[in-house]
């Protein structure tokens, strides 16, 4: 009764408020606000790893004989050589535009010395057409800017840009949470004096950037600024503009087109109040060569890929203008691919985990027709006592290990030979073009290879000058792209005779222009001359041979001499030539088309028009739909849907719970883009997809 006598006093003292306070803990005194408590990031605990999620990352093979070990030894192996490639990989990145990305910050730091009052400085980035590319490079010149020139860097795009207050909301937003230490933001809606500010009030952000006098610099960088709506961008930078004396202000414009096109789509009050300077970047075709060399085609690389599997992820990066991102993507997803569902993936690069062989491996390894190939050449050579070797365990295990360490030489000599013949700038084919035909094929005589020791045949002495110089220094400094150390003491006669050749060529040269002569070879286009001859009132013309001179005739023999050599030197074997290539080389296209390039609509007619295959269905409406013309009526096809499942038949439904399904399917359909509803027919639906089309 006291506490009921309590509540009612309590009541009776609180009646003639216009609000009450609800406290479930009933103590009515209790009024005092709670404090608020600070956001804390959700962390992974230490104690928890990834060793707990490891062992259910990789399935045992073999169907299930595999042991865990070489399961283990796989996933292991996996991120082990990844880990390696990921690092050059980003170390290109890192690398990449560094030039440029000094020269921005350096613009911007030396800006309030150089820019005219009541101008804002801006920094025009010529991006290229890859718009996919751009957030990696923004992103660089964010981290830069932000390092270098001790700024406030606020990226926007296009998508944000949706009126002047959602800009000015995310400018303020993004900078005070950059300044916010251990999850604490700072209060913009009142200062310390009790003044109040809205959320895209700049004055929020002057009394801010007061609090942290540090790095007062505010860079806006427009990732994509050709996409922003003209009067939009327009207005926001003459608002920006008036605030210049209380804010340093600083742009960055990522341009695709040209400056000029850009400025023609703001008004001239906007332009002047820009003071700027145009910046060239290097363009994503050149940054995907680098990856290519250092990840692909690099002399340590633990896999090699075939023609068909980077065909497609060439294509893909040219054609749909995939980003840097998804081409690093795509190289990781291949990798894991190899050896996930490779078992004997394990033993790359060179063969130190042939201790974790088992005999089902074993049984694989004389099933690869790497291997049987390679025993049918030794018996077709006669070298039978080697083949019946094989069939002991331990002398193929022998023979794997030494084919794997070969591998590597293998590679070596074949980038020696790309590099020399990538030297020559009459070849006009990419590196990628070029490693993908010769790790298939090797490197012969036929083909472009042909092309390239005819082109040799026809240079002027100052090209094949140049060459000779181009093809030593390669020797003598290797190329670190590719991981090719200087190979010039491992071919000392190779050097000895280019050098020969190099200043026989430059003697004959001097020569011929003290004698007023043109130096050439027979193969030169200006040793054919036509004859004009008059026969019977008739014109004829014919291709004749110029007489050469000694000198020319000596040029030819030194172009002879070092086609002869080249072609001793420049030959390889192709890929799938080398024994257990199939545990190093993967080629399929199969698992990444379906993941990169999915074809959602073809999964789902294959499902529904085959649904024993996939569904624990029959799929009856998607075959109604199928005899169906354009327009669908709802009381047809419901009729037709009951005639089947009805009552009326073996184990049939009835109507109610016929049409529950019925209306479910129905929503499926259109959730999945088969039907809408017709605008003609009120109980009509629209078909919209045709099978097959």
């Amino acid at each position: 009764m006291a506490s009921s006598e309590r509540i009612e006093e309590a009541y009776e003292e609180n009646q003639h408020h216009a609000a009450y306070i609800f406290d479930p803990s009933g103590d009515a005194d209790d009024t005092t606000r709670p404090a608020k408590r600070r956001k804390v990031s959700k962390r992974l605990d230490e104690s928890e790893t990834p060793s707990t999620n490891r062992s259910s990352s990789f399935q045992c093979l073999l169907q299930g004989a595999e042991s865990k070990q070489a399961m283990k030894s796989r996933q292991e192996t996996f991120e082990k050589l990844w880990s390696v490639v990921d690092f050059r990989i980003h170390s290109i990145l890192r690398e990449t535009n560094q030039s440029t990305l000094q020269e921005v910050a350096s613009f911007l730091q030396n800006a309030p010395d150089h820019t005219p009052a009541s101008k804002i400085p801006s920094a025009f980035i010529i991006t290229g057409p890859n718009i996919a590319s751009q957030g990696l490079l923004f992103e660089q010149l964010s981290e830069t800017l932000q390092n270098e020139a001790s700024a406030r860097v606020v990226r926007l795009r296009s998508g944000d840009a949706s009126n002047l207050r959602a800009v000015l909301r995310k400018i303020i937003h993004d900078i005070v949470l950059r300044d916010s230490t251990d999850g604490d933001e700072f209060d913009l809606t009142t200062s310390k004096d009790g003044r109040k500010f809205l959320n895209y009030d700049l004055e929020a952000l002057h009394t801010h950037l007061g609090l942290i006098p540090r790095h007062n610099l505010v860079i806006i960088a427009f990732q994509d600024s050709e996409a922003f709506d003209s009067s939009l961008l327009s207005d926001l930078i003459s608002l920006l503009s008036s605030w210049l004396d209380r804010i340093p202000f600083a742009f960055l414009f990522g341009v695709a087109t040209s400056v000029e096109l850009f400025e023609a789509r703001l008004s001239k009050s906007t332009c002047q109040s820009l003071y700027g300077d145009q910046f060239d970047v290097e363009q994503t075709a050149s940054i995907i060569d680098k990856i290519f060399k250092t990840a692909i085609a690099h002399s340590e690389a633990p896999i090699s890929f075939g023609p068909n599997l980077m065909g497609n992820l060439l294509e893909r990066q040219r054609e749909q203008v995939a980003s840097i991102p998804d081409f690093i993507k795509s190289l990781k997803y291949a990798y894991m691919c190899h050896f996930y569902a490779n078992p004997l993936s394990f033993l790359v690069p060179d063969g130190l985990n042939s201790g974790t062989l088992q005999p089902e491996h074993i049984e694989i390894l004389r099933c690869l027709p790497s291997f049987r190939r390679a025993v049918e050449t030794a018996v077709e050579n006669k070298k039978t006592f080697e083949a019946k070797q094989l069939f002991d365990d331990n002398k193929l295990i022998e023979y794997l290990v030494d084919s794997l360490q070969k591998r590597r030489q293998w590679i070596i000599k074949m980038l020696r030979i790309l590099r020399i013949f990538t030297a020559n700038k009459a070849i006009n084919t990419s590196f990628a073009d070029v490693y993908m035909d010769a790790s298939c094929n090797g490197v012969g005589l036929s083909g472009q290879y042909d092309q390239f020791f005819d082109s040799i045949k026809r240079m002027e002495p100052c090209d094949s000058e140049g060459y000779l110089t181009r093809v030593l220094d390669t020797m003598r400094q290797g190329d670190r792209s590719l991981g090719l150390d200087p190979w010039i003491d491992e071919a000392p006669e190779t050097v000895a005779l280019l050098s020969d050749i190099l200043d026989a060529i430059k003697r004959l040269r001097s020569d011929a222009e003290d004698k007023g002569h043109v130096l050439r070879s027979k193969y030169s286009g200006q040793s054919k001359i036509l004859r004009t001859t008059v026969v019977a009132q008739k014109v004829q013309l014919s291709q004749d041979t110029a007489a050469l001179t000694d000198h020319d005739k000596s040029y030819t023999d030194l172009i002879h001499r070092f086609l002869e050599h080249l072609k001793d030197v420049m030959h390889v074997e192709g890929a799938y030539d080398m024994p257990f290539n199939e545990v190093w080389l993967y080629d399929s296209k199969t698992p990444y088309k379906d993941v990169f390039i999915p074809r959602p609509r073809n999964v789902l007619e294959r499902a529904l028009s085959r649904p024993h295959d996939y569904l624990g269905c029959s799929c009856l409406l998607y075959r109604l739909y199928l005899e169906t013309g354009s327009l669908i009526n709802a009381a047809d096809i419901w009729s037709a849907y009951y005639a089947v499942v009805g009552e009326d038949n073996e184990d049939g439904l009835d109507e109610r719970t016929a049409l529950i399904l019925f209306y479910r399917s129905m929503a499926e359909m259109k959730a999945m883009g088969f039907v809408k509803q017709s605008r003609k027919k009120a109980d009509h639906m629209a078909k919209l997809a045709w099978k097959g089309l």
